[in-house]
């Protein structure tokens, strides 16, 4: 019994492999852009003159909070789409992105307000890539990592399960 319950234990906490490892960094690499997009997009709806001030309110630190960790949340559930490779594997990683975004925008939207939140979140980040510049720079930047981290990952995937499974 004591053999099983140890085993059990070791394979929660075994050893990540360089493409898992990878593929955890994307994922912080996503919740820091989730974190811009979010303040940003906080700047962007509130009444404050500045953003950069140590007395948010609840629902604001909740929305900086819920955008950074659904970012984060998001690349890891599309990690398939990215890291492909050649022409392909970076059109299926734009599409990828904007798909990311939208569904963060309805995710973080609906996580501080049901309904209005989920239908207004999405024309509420496309409002703030569209004021920020910068911003939208940051995002292909940040697009652009993801997918270059996303790439050790989707190499460990092929030479495991096949090269033809991964081309599609």
């Amino acid at each position: 019994m004591k053999d099983v319950v140890n085993s059990r234990i070791t394979r929660l906490f075994r050893k990540i492999s360089p493409g898992e490892a990878k593929l955890l960094a994307a994922s912080l690499v996503g919740a820091v852009f989730g974190f811009v997009l979010s303040v940003s997009a906080l700047h962007t709806l509130s009444w404050r003159t500045s953003v950069v001030q140590t007395d948010w309110t609840a629902p604001e630190r909740w929305l900086v909070f819920s955008g950074t960790l659904v970012m984060a949340g998001l690349v890891l559930f599309m990690r398939k789409h990215f890291g492909h490779g050649g022409l392909t594997g970076l059109i299926r990683t734009a599409i990828c992105g904007l798909w990311v975004l939208f569904l963060a925008g309805v995710i973080t939207g609906t996580l501080n307000m049901p309904l209005w939140g989920t239908t207004f979140g999405v024309v509420i980040i496309a409002t703030t890539i569209a004021k920020s510049p910068l911003i939208a720079v940051t995002g292909l930047s940040t697009l652009a990592v993801i997918h270059w981290l996303c790439r050790p990952w989707q190499i460990e995937r092929r030479s495991i399960f096949g090269y033809g499974e991964m081309e599609y």
